[in-house]
């Protein structure tokens, strides 16, 4: 299965992404395919205006590249209460396409409360006409974030709790 990713903080210091990476490192482990989309810190914003939408070469790469891919992880963390600016212009940019329409998507909220921007990227994600499933969600917050060395973390729960998630991803081509 090819599986794209998409980290709400794309820099590269950002623990998200490299919570993303992870996830991406496990799933090829398990014989899958995975790259992170970087292109979504570089997209302009987004333009609802029909003349617009073709114009910008990064943002069909992006959609190309999420059309291609059967799957979709996202990992974010909560900006004021909701999703990062970068990540929610990218998913409109999306939404012009319908890019994510019927699409598995699983995501992480990996944020110090997170509570928000978990309730209001599901939300995105329904609208947008994403398949959604439970066990492809998970919000890692608190002090359970801390991560170690290897990449997974120190709460052994977490980490229990990641696992399933990429279980469920892994699985999940035999059911969609």
């Amino acid at each position: 299965m090819k599986i794209a990713g998409i980290s709400g903080n794309p820099y590269a210091a950002s623990t998200n992404l490299k919570v993303l990476e992870k996830i991406g490192a496990e799933l090829v482990n398990n014989g899958h395919t995975f790259e992170v989309i970087h292109e979504v810190k570089d997209l302009p914003l987004f333009n609802p205006q029909t003349a617009y939408q073709n114009h910008y070469e990064i943002v069909n790469e992006m959609r190309n590249k999420i059309n291609a891919a059967d799957f979709v992880v996202i990992v974010s963390p909560e900006y004021m209460g909701g999703v990062p600016a970068i990540l929610k212009n990218a998913l409109e940019w999306m939404l012009s396409e319908a890019t994510l329409m019927h699409k598995p998507v699983a995501f992480v909220i990996h944020s110090p409360i997170g509570t928000h921007a978990f309730e209001a990227l599901n939300r995105h994600l329904r609208i947008m006409g994403a398949d959604l499933k439970e066990e492809w969600q998970l919000l890692i917050s608190y002090n359970k974030r801390i991560e170690r060395a290897d990449g997974w973390f120190q709460d052994e729960t977490v980490n229990d709790q990641l696992k399933a998630l990429i279980k469920h991803v892994s699985e999940s081509e035999k059911t969609t």
